[in-house]
């Protein structure tokens, strides 16, 4: 058994929280204590949604400093050096870390400890906080990038333009792809036939923000209902929250879509709301000119291991996850009309609805398990160096 130090310095992420991100850094965590390893959990951000089967799991918080004349992102550097000189005087046989922009403990501890240490990248943060928000010092944070990364034995890259990402900045880290996953015991399979006889229900599960597509949804239930009548129209269930909610709410009630919005939930609590749902969406937006779309999404997997039939755009890594036709019904981004085209022909077979379902489950358990997504990782901390690229 090993001890495994899993630190996640960015506040962004509220360990035990209702975000994608707050699912990964727990899901990790599982399928390292199911390999039968000790994890201690060093934080920036516990959050309050702490599930019962993490209600052992010791726990490390150091928030940082914030206040006028505080500089934000030294801050952020100074609370995890903290947790990392935490580390140090606890120990472990393991370093694992989730990327943050400025948090340099990876190298710190790895070194010092003479340990083996995993860098996990989900995303090209420096880019994204240059796009959506401010990056003050970027040259600290691309130097702690290189450090970092050339300092792990593997650095976990959620995609392809991810691992592209970090060997254009750190040419010799040692990538591995590892795309996200899913708990097949926490979501298991809903049962095929229709959950209501007077209509279908069709879901959503996310945060609602502009770049998940969501009112391409709407739009294209709109206009799948009016090409059908009772009782095969379509309500929606938005299962999340976000900056986009009054703005979707008002454009459902202009369309004249039935839409419940859940709100935020905990995650023990999508696969009763997916199960009583009869399709799921994820309809991304088409990628910008000049940008690959990096994100591996979590709903997709989420909606694979709840068989549900699945209608998704064919964008990003999504062509790599689902196969058209068979778990899963893929359309062009922003293609409104083919996405009413999908929901239409849902509606009228439900046999395929049930074939696409329990195909996409079958894949969940025999591709996308977070045991599977670990398990990439720690073959290629054992591999020969060259085997671990990608």
């Amino acid at each position: 058994m090993m001890h495994v130090a899993y630190l996640c310095a960015d506040r962004g992420v509220p360990v035990f929280g209702t975000k994608g991100s707050s699912v990964h850094v727990q899901e990790i965590i599982r399928a390292w204590r199911n390999a039968g390893d000790d994890v201690t959990l060093y934080c920036t951000r516990r959050g309050e949604d702490r599930p019962a089967d993490l209600a052992d799991l010791d726990v490390v918080e150091n928030q940082p400093l914030r206040g006028p004349g505080i500089h934000p992102e030294r801050a952020l550097q100074d609370a995890a050096l903290d947790l990392a000189d935490t580390v140090l005087s606890d120990g472990c046989d393991l370093f694992y870390e989730r990327y943050s922009l400025f948090s340099p403990a990876l190298s710190l501890v790895s070194q010092a400890l003479g340990i083996p240490a995993v860098l996990e990248v989900n995303a090209p943060l420096i880019e994204e906080q240059r796009r959506y928000r401010q990056l003050l010092d970027a040259e600290t944070a691309e130097a702690i990038l290189r450090h970092n990364a050339g300092a792990a034995q593997v650095v976990s890259c959620v995609s392809e333009p991810v691992v592209r990402w970090v060997r254009g900045r750190v040419p010799a880290a040692r990538t591995v792809l590892a795309p996200n996953g899913v708990n097949v015991e926490r979501i298991t399979p809903r049962r095929p036939g229709r959950r209501h006889s007077g209509h279908l229900t069709v879901a959503f599960v996310g945060t609602l923000k502009p770049w998940h597509g969501v009112p391409d949804l709407l739009h294209a239930v709109a206009i799948a209902n009016t090409r059908s009548a009772d009782p095969d129209r379509w309500t929606v269930r938005m299962i999340g929250d976000g900056p986009e909610r009054d703005n979707l709410e008002r454009l459902a009630a202009t369309l004249g879509v039935e839409t419940e919005f859940t709100g935020a939930v905990p995650p023990g609590t999508v696969p009763r709301l997916l199960h009583e749902c009869d399709a799921a969406m994820a309809p991304y937006p088409p990628e910008d000119a000049g940008r690959e779309d990096y994100f591996s999404p979590l709903k997709i997997y989420e909606y694979m291991a709840a068989a549900m039939p699945i209608i998704a755009t064919s964008v990003g890594q999504i062509p790599s996850i689902l196969e058209h036709g068979r778990t899963g019904l893929l359309v062009p981004g922003a293609d409104t009309s083919g996405l009413a085209s999908a929901l239409t022909r849902l509606a009228a077979e439900p046999v395929l609805r049930a074939s696409l379902g329990r195909q996409a489950r079958t894949d969940a358990e025999r591709r996308f398990s977070w045991n599977h997504v670990l398990s990439t990782i720690t073959e290629a901390l054992t591999a020969e160096p060259k085997a671990a690229l990608r």
